[in-house]
């Protein structure tokens, strides 16, 4: 146990164990003081922890303890010390109440360690264990992915089928999971018409675009095997779902069957641009005739390919042509050229392409006047930029691009000028969840993005906000407890916990999902929120945040009452997150944000570009971090702790902060595109920061700028000095 570990481990017992031990708590919560170290993933403290509770209360205490002991050592990857434990506490105390989930565990354990043949046999022992649980399809689950290792198709195809043959097989991703793997073994087996029964049973249960694609991918070819040629379902993945990652697989599929012709040059292109074959992709745009209905559509993807190839003048050139060949397509290809030449710095080129927009595409005035605003802005004409966007607001446009020009005006007029005020506060009734909108309440309020750390009383439930919670529920009838009640019973739920004191997280997400379906094909937002409250207890902010773009997304945002939007903004991992930002100097509702923004609050979640954890470090920082912080036992997994990878991004960030002067947005950009690049940005753009966001030459981090501020402003207004406090 390393120097830092002790240090934790003793500052633990003395803030939280301010009397002796025994008699002066309960077991329970001192198992809840132990939870409190693995929350965070201090998995080496917490295991010397739970191996002092037997000496401090006895044997009484110890079958659990050493269950726990052996649950950290597992989470920290430690199978060896985990399968020790399992084992004495199997041997020493056979029949405590502690035994069925130890052989659960024990399972688990094998499992991870590549040893399916033990993990087998303790989940045959599970099923006779005193005390056990009954997880529905859960058990047989598990079997089968052992079985599917160890090559026994018969095996898994058996334990698949039983899965499916309790409860109806679970709620829709539990069923998914149980088709798929019986779908596997009976391809293994060689009955191809057996599994592709099964896929598309899958099929029907598709929830994302991407699974659709995935499905219908895998089911025309299993067709193609059986010699049942199904085209409709390979060009409905290009067609349709051109973005997913099935999409190129299928039209390769069709062109190896020679039916590559019933796909249009302009789809294929499509698909081969999203693939990144961005060669490809141009010589199939090309072969798009002018004048047919996809040429528009088709140049600007030359453009966009073009673009990607590191040919920019030849993108220009394409755009700039296109507009005077498809006049449907001249305002995107305008629009996109301008901001090609803003984002070079080419300002005074831009404007005369957006007045030439404005002229072209009359429909889309208003943005192209917005632009030409802009560029005029930058090169400090703000005569010039009025008479722009006031132009723009004649023009109309819709209420979104109408907001951008209120923003604009009002933030060039006078500060605190009647005109200026009056546009702003317009901006904020035509579009207010924007970022101009938001941006607007801010410039109304005085008050830029924050940087600097706060109180720690943010986290604090208001009394206010308790009551109007209260009151909402009264308004349908009912109450905050006949809710919860109703919640705490029902059976996904209750099931969900029984799997997340196994560890089985992922499972219990499928429980909770099924739930969460069943309230919202009824729009029951009440009993969706208490569903959040219930996650929440449980520290699942990954999962309150599900609940809550769901609850946003049926309602609106402004329906729900100021406890429940704080479920579509959860204040995940806030102890850690107050803890490293008092520490650094940072607002911890800027970390909020941003972790919601990185991770959606999932501690596991890996992005294609190898970032891992809440803040989503990619390894070289990662190390360089762990290096000036003195991590010296630091290893990659570590950034799927919760304590570590809140660490690692509350120090990265206000070291961007350091770099950029305190200035949040050149800062936030920096963490996601790097700091060279931003200086870079800086330098042509000027330090306005919402022209630096307007002008942001990747769209990733333009984006990625838009949902942090969109993240902030929320977070500020739901727990920050605008809150209502007790």
């Amino acid at each position: 146990m390393g120097a830092r570990a002790i240090v934790l481990l003793v500052l633990v017992l003395l803030t939280w164990q301010p009397t002796p031990l025994v008699g002066a708590q309960s077991l329970d919560e001192v198992w809840a003081q132990g939870r409190q170290l693995t929350r965070p993933g201090d998995y080496a403290a917490a295991q010397q922890f739970y191996a002092a509770l037997p000496d401090r209360f006895g044997p009484q205490a110890a079958p659990r303890a050493l269950l726990l002991q052996a649950r950290a050592a597992f989470s920290d990857a430690n199978t060896e010390t985990a399968e020790a434990l399992l084992q004495r506490l199997l041997a020493e105390y056979p029949g405590s109440d502690q035994e069925a989930g130890a052989l659960f565990t024990l399972a688990q354990v094998g499992r991870s360690a590549g040893n399916c043949e033990g993990a087998l046999r303790a989940l045959l022992a599970y099923d006779s264990a005193p005390g056990r649980v009954d997880l529905g399809p859960y058990p047989f689950l598990q079997r089968a992915v052992c079985l599917a290792r160890l090559g026994d198709w018969s095996g898994e195809l058996i334990a698949a089928q039983a899965a499916l043959r309790i409860d109806g097989g679970g709620p829709r991703l539990t069923r998914i999971e149980a088709l798929e793997r019986a779908a596997e073994a009976d391809l293994k087996l060689g009955r191809k018409q057996e599994a592709l029964d099964y896929y598309n049973t899958a099929l029907s249960l598709a929830g994302t675009r991407a699974y659709r694609a995935e499905m219908l991918f895998t089911t025309a070819t299993i067709m193609r095997a059986l010699g049942h040629l199904d085209v409709d379902r390979y060009r409905a993945v290009v067609v349709d779902l051109p973005e997913t990652a099935r999409a190129a697989g299928a039209l390769d599929a069709l062109n190896d069957m020679g039916l590559g012709s019933v796909i249009s040059p302009y789809h294929a292109g499509t698909v081969r641009l999203n693939a990144r074959q961005y060669s490809t992709a141009l010589d199939l745009f090309e072969q798009v005739a002018p004048g047919s209905p996809d040429a528009g559509a088709a140049g600007l993807g030359s453009a966009a390919a073009l673009v990607k190839l590191g040919r920019e003048d030849d993108a220009r050139m394409e755009l700039a042509a296109l507009a005077d060949r498809e006049p449907s397509a001249a305002g995107r290809a305008l629009l996109q050229l301008g901001q090609l030449q803003m984002r070079a710095g080419e300002f005074t080129k831009a404007e005369g392409t957006f007045s030439r927009m404005a002229a072209l595409a009359p429909d889309r005035a208003a943005e192209a006047l917005l632009n030409v605003g802009i560029t005029r802005y930058v090169r400090q004409d703000g005569p010039g930029a009025l008479q722009a966007w006031r132009q723009g607001l004649v023009a109309g446009g819709t209420p979104v691009v109408q907001g951008q020009l209120q923003f604009w005006s009002g933030k060039a007029l006078p500060p605190g000028s009647a005109e200026s005020l009056a546009a702003l506060n317009e901006a904020v009734a035509l579009a207010p969840e924007t970022y101009h909108g938001l941006r607007a309440q801010e410039l109304l309020a005085g008050s830029e993005l924050s940087i600097a750390s706060r109180s720690a009383d943010w986290r604090v439930r208001s009394v206010a906000e308790v009551a109007e919670r209260d009151a909402w529920l009264a308004s349908l009838g009912l109450s905050s407890d006949h809710v919860r009640a109703e919640v705490a019973a029902v059976p996904g739920l209750r099931r969900a916990d029984d799997l997340l004191e196994l560890g089985l997280q992922t499972e219990a997400s499928w429980e909770i999902d099924g739930v969460m379906a069943t309230y919202a094909a009824t729009k029951d937002i009440a009993h969706l929120s208490a569903v959040g409250d219930w996650l929440r207890e449980r520290d699942l902010p990954q999962l309150v945040l599900r609940v809550g773009r769901l609850e946003r997304d049926l309602v609106g945002l402004s329906a729900l009452p100021r406890s429940v939007q704080k479920q579509v903004y959860p204040d995940g991992f806030s102890d850690l997150v107050t803890q490293h930002s008092a520490r650094y100097g940072l607002d911890p509702l800027l970390m909020l944000a941003l972790m919601r923004q990185e991770s959606s609050f999932e501690p596991r979640a890996q992005s294609g570009a190898e970032a891992m954890g809440l803040t989503q470090i990619v390894p070289p920082t990662a190390r360089a971090i762990a290096a000036r912080l003195g991590h010296e036992d630091f290893a990659l997994r570590d950034l799927f702790k919760p304590m570590v990878s809140v660490e690692f991004g509350t120090w990265y960030m206000a070291q961007q902060l350091r770099e950029f002067d305190g200035r949040a947005i050149p800062a936030l950009a920096a963490y996601n595109a790097g700091g060279g690049n931003v200086t870079r940005w800086l330098q042509r753009y000027g330090s306005d920061p919402d022209v630096l966001v307007e002008l942001i030459p990747f769209a990733e981090t333009q984006t990625y700028l838009r949902i942090v501020y969109d993240n902030y402003r929320h977070y500020e207004l739901l727990y920050g000095s605008g809150s209502e406090q007790n």
